[in-house]
């Protein structure tokens, strides 16, 4: 919790210098003169050698130095983070999605952006090599640091739980699926039957809708994020660790995140309020609760509509539908999207589901209590 600006760092850089030349100042500045030199020599240099660059068989033997110390560390729901494996129809299509994919990982995680050729796999008539450059320079044109893949599989909705439980390696392994929203009503029901199988593979599923307008909309200190907590699936805890990844990017620095609750009684109402004024200060979390009275003559939509109007980004939790009533839901996580510029709906299927933010069963009860949004909250 202890936040230095950059300044302070600055001066004590600048303070360990004017040590250095008060102690000797010839040598002091020798050193200076040979980092600058080596600096400028080794940033310039090609280090290559007759087999090929010797700097990249020196980053895979960190690589395996570093994946071996990893998986003898045990993951806990403390270090825990999303490693995010994203799914778009063409990367300059959906760069927003992609871009809210790597502020979730905030530097952390690893981001990996796939994207999905429907045909015969055995047919090869495209060029995965050439299909993947142009992926990754499209990407790196827009200074996301994220690695772009190309896969062919015969059925879009099989081939993202084939790419999701092998992709990656060791302990690096994308734990959260990124999916952005379709507009067709029939894909959007494929999408939902994807909640059973990542749910066995211990991957998180998050489905965004991104409206295509100019984003953010407002300057960085002025940005709300709402998250509606309704206590019922246990994905209230990664939906406000995604917000709070969210807040420590650049662009979203100074962002103000909200946790809003619907309550149908008064006594409900008090309850989650003590609930969440206990949580937030527990979890280390800064953000400002509002549970709200859910008035007869209202729908859930209608208010979700109301309070969320302006926020620039907007949190819901994701339930599983029963067999066959993927469509019925489908067209209700419609209805609550509505005409809110970006939504993100949360299925929390980590190996912590529940667990990531420390909720003890007393708590989770206690949370229970309200009436959720998307009957996933």
């Amino acid at each position: 919790r202890i936040r230095i600006p950059w300044y302070v760092s600055f001066l004590g850089g600048l303070g360990c210098l004017v040590a250095m030349f008060l102690i000797e100042p010839i040598a002091g500045a020798a050193a200076v003169v040979a980092e600058i030199v080596l600096w400028t020599l080794l940033s310039r240099r090609e280090q290559r050698v007759r087999w090929g660059d010797a700097r990249r068989g020196l980053y895979e033997s960190l690589i395996r130095w570093a994946l071996v110390r990893l998986a003898r560390r045990p993951l806990s729901a403390r270090n825990w983070r999303p490693h995010v494996l994203v799914f778009v129809d063409g990367p300059v299509r959906e760069l927003e999605l992609v871009r809210f994919a790597n502020w979730f990982a905030q530097g952390r995680g690893v981001v990996t952006v796939c994207e999905l050729l429907v045909e015969d796999p055995s047919a090869g008539r495209v060029d995965l090599a050439a299909h993947r450059r142009a992926m990754q320079e499209a990407l790196d044109a827009e200074n996301l640091v994220v690695f772009a893949e190309v896969d062919v599989v015969a059925d879009l909705v099989e081939g993202v739980v084939s790419v999701a439980q092998a992709n990656g390696m060791a302990g690096m392994a994308s734990n959260t699926i990124l999916l952005g929203w379709p507009r067709d009503s029939a894909l959007q029901a494929r999408f939902l039957r994807l909640l059973t199988p990542l749910e066995r593979l211990h991957k998180s599923l998050v489905l965004g809708r991104v409206l295509p307008r100019s984003f953010p909309s407002h300057e960085r200190s002025a940005r709300t994020i709402h998250v509606w907590w309704g206590g019922l699936q246990r994905n209230g805890d990664l939906m406000l660790l995604l917000a709070w990844l969210l807040t420590r990017n650049p662009a979203w620095r100074g962002a103000r995140v909200e946790v809003l609750s619907l309550a149908l009684n008064e006594a409900g109402r008090k309850q989650t309020e003590t609930f969440l004024n206990q949580l937030i200060p527990e979890i280390r979390i800064e953000a400002e609760p509002r549970v709200i009275l859910k008035p007869r003559d209202r729908s859930v939509a209608e208010l979700i509509h109301e309070h969320s109007a302006g926020a620039d980004a907007v949190f819901m939790g994701l339930a599983t539908p029963e067999p066959g009533e993927e469509a019925a839901y489908a067209e209700r996580l419609e209805n609550l999207a509505g005409d809110l510029p970006t939504v993100f709906f949360v299925k929390n299927s980590s190996l912590f589901v529940g667990g990531l933010l420390e909720l003890t069963e007393a708590a989770r009860d206690q949370a229970g209590e309200t009436a959720s949004p998307g009957s996933g909250s």
